[in-house]
């Protein structure tokens, strides 16, 4: 195996890792994947930068929609590091979207994520969610 391949199947590892993490709402895990924390919501133009606020950001989310669910459909390399399209569900709900995120990279270390999605139908599918519950 290359060397480019070798780093590039430990990144994947790596963010599946993160995803599943995310998934098994396990936040200590999820932080361990990073060597540096930072989130960035393209769609609302926030960022997360540090430990204490992508852990304020993750808990806060989980709050929000306790059943959300990631899914890698496709990971696409890049010199830098990742771009996974994502599919997010939220059981009992109408939430079912694909997103782009991109995982930045220094060396082996996961350093970013840059989250990519349409937030008029992520919102549109939230209301048809609190619709069904009224």
């Amino acid at each position: 195996m290359s060397e480019e391949a070798d780093l590039h199947r430990r990144r994947e590892a790596l963010v599946l890792r993160h995803v599943q993490a995310e998934n098994d709402r396990d936040l200590e895990a999820i932080m361990a994947t990073f060597t540096r924390a930072r989130y960035e919501i393209v769609p609302t133009a926030t960022v997360y930068d540090g430990d204490a606020a992508v852990r304020q950001m993750i808990l806060a989310q989980w709050e929000q929609l306790p059943q959300m669910h990631y899914t890698a459909e496709a990971v696409f390399h890049s010199a830098d590091g990742l771009v996974v399209e994502t599919r997010t569900t939220c059981p009992g709900t109408a939430v079912d979207m694909l997103s782009i995120n991109v995982f930045g990279f220094d060396g082996d270390g996961l350093i970013l994520e840059r989250c990519y999605f349409d937030r008029m139908l992520f919102a549109a599918e939230l209301e048809k969610t609190t619709r069904l519950h009224d």
